[in-house]
């Protein structure tokens, strides 16, 4: 409980300091949206990839920095998610 509360203060300071050095509320508010809406289309693909990846025995993890990952990067960073599994995760 109490590390979750850090990581919300800390969050909150850093979006608080973004929008001071920025001198806007709108910008840092959009990026924030367009994140979230990236994570959520890259965990969507990537429990797309884990529906068909069944059938051959292959799973990535899809939590928020794989989902990330995903939803930013797109193709590039659905390769890297499956070297680092195959190389890194032995398969």
């Amino acid at each position: 409980m109490f590390e979750m509360k850090w990581w919300l203060i800390t969050g909150l300071g850093g979006i608080l300091f973004f929008m001071a050095i920025n001198r806007s509320v709108r910008q840092p508010l959009k990026w924030i949206w367009y994140g979230l809406l990236y994570t959520a289309v890259g965990g969507i693909v990537l429990f797309i990839i884990n529906l068909f990846g069944q059938y051959i025995h292959f799973h990535i993890p899809i939590n928020p920095v794989t989902a990330l990952i995903a939803g930013v990067l797109g193709i590039p960073g659905l390769l890297y998610l499956v070297v680092v599994k195959l190389v890194l995760m032995g398969g």
